[in-house]
């Protein structure tokens, strides 16, 4: 096992970071799991005995909306920690997961990982510095779910990845937005007739960023 996690922690410069002053007696707790595509799931409202690092692969964070609608908070990648508030509050998980990818991760027991924060300084720095992009994160997209509506969730999600040069699918697009599928099919074909979108079979390409602008501050 020691050797395996060498070899992963090896080829991964982000694990690199995470784990370079971390025990001995912590590194030999951790074990390596992969899971294929949904196999990796926490519910919210649960609670769990371990805390893992996401090694491999994407995982999302998200909430159940009134409608019944899971409404995306995050999408974790590799470096991510998973429960590692819940195991410091010792409390439920406060949102649910699952894995859009296959994934690999590191576990160790959430009594193990108390007991590496607190041993090792670099690892609270860079555990401070995680858990604060996850509140900056939360907090924009808080903004976004509770004050726009889903043709505004759409459209921002929609600038956002343009000017990242992201690609953009139906799927990831309804991940973002707080609608079921046949209102997001409305949505798009609003756009669409609009001529500030294209969609070629499941992708969509913004083809007027700035007349997606002026549309998102006239919702407004």
């Amino acid at each position: 096992m020691m050797n395996d996690l060498a070899a992963l922690v090896a080829q991964e410069p982000v694990l690199q970071q995470l784990l370079r002053t971390c025990p001995l007696h912590i590194i030999n707790a951790f074990q390596i799991e992969h899971y294929a595509v949904d196999e990796f799931q926490f519910d919210q409202g649960a609670q769990y005995d371990n805390t893992y690092i996401l090694a491999a692969g994407k995982v999302k964070i998200y909430l159940m909306s009134a409608g019944g609608k899971a409404v995306a908070l995050d999408i974790y990648e590799k470096g991510a920690f998973i429960g590692e508030q819940e195991a410091l509050l010792d409390k439920p998980y406060s949102a649910s997961v699952v894995n859009l990818t296959p994934v690999t991760v590191l576990r160790i027991p959430n009594d193990l990982f108390k007991t590496w924060l607190k041993e090792d300084q670099h690892f609270s720095q860079e555990l401070i510095v995680n858990l604060s992009a996850q509140i900056y994160t939360l907090t924009n997209r808080t903004e976004r779910y509770s004050l726009h509506s889903a043709l505004d969730q759409a459209i921002s999600y929609l600038i956002w990845a343009t000017r990242r040069n992201q690609v953009v699918t139906r799927t990831n697009l309804l991940n973002e937005v707080d609608t079921s599928s046949r209102n997001l099919n409305r949505i798009i074909k609003q756009l669409r007739d609009l001529d500030v979108i294209t969609v070629d079979k499941s992708q969509i390409s913004v083809t007027n960023l700035p007349q997606l602008i002026t549309i998102l501050r006239n919702e407004g």
